[in-house]
């Protein structure tokens, strides 16, 4: 349902539940608010996937209690500060956020099932704020940091030896030397290039 106008127009006032959708994508809907994500909620019971990208209408109270969240590019979400359980989460999407590395502890905190996150463009995003997730989160297997520049390729040893982590995707300009490359495969983490 993407590039739909959802949220232009009105919604009919009889509509019947679908438990069986799983999976709504909702991406490149302008006008797409916090009222029609409810409804979604109401019409989809049982939601696991939720693509909302490049939605700017919608705020962080719109977000929904789901296994993977694609929130990238939203304006309406500025910091993404959790203030409330999201225990399901194991996928975030969260490119080009403003999300800062108090944002990512509190991910962390609140997040306790996530295995991918994705900060692609997340320009506030430092070493500090990636150790604070990964304290928080056992189960993260997969991180991209590509366009985190504040990000430096020092940390990544750390990540590696500290966590459960599989994949990394680095900051741009980040590349390790081959010899550390196979230290990290050896520990079972591939390390890939920004």
């Amino acid at each position: 349902m993407e590039r739909t106008n959802l949220g232009v127009e009105s919604v009919p006032a009889e509509i019947v539940g679908n438990p069986r959708v799983k999976t709504l994508h909702l991406g490149w809907n302008n006008k797409l608010n916090d009222e029609c994500l409810k409804m979604a909620s109401y019409v989809c019971p049982n939601l696991e996937v939720l693509n909302v990208t490049y939605c700017s209408g919608i705020t962080k109270e719109g977000i929904l209690q789901i296994i993977c969240l694609e929130i990238s590019k939203c304006r309406g979400v500025n910091n993404l500060e959790l203030d409330f359980e999201l225990p399901k989460l194991e996928v975030l999407q969260a490119e080009g956020l403003a999300i800062d590395d108090g944002t990512l502890a509190s991910i962390g905190k609140r997040c306790g099932r996530l295995s991918r996150l994705n900060l692609e463009g997340c320009l506030n995003v430092t070493a500090r704020g990636v150790e604070g997730v990964i304290l928080n989160c056992k189960a993260l297997k997969e991180m991209t940091l590509r366009w985190c520049n504040n990000v430096s390729l020092d940390i990544v040893a750390w990540m590696v030896l500290s966590s459960n982590l599989r994949k990394i995707t680095l900051p741009c300009g980040s590349v390790p030397t081959a010899n550390k490359k196979d230290f990290f495969l050896r520990h079972g983490c591939s390390v890939c290039q920004g």
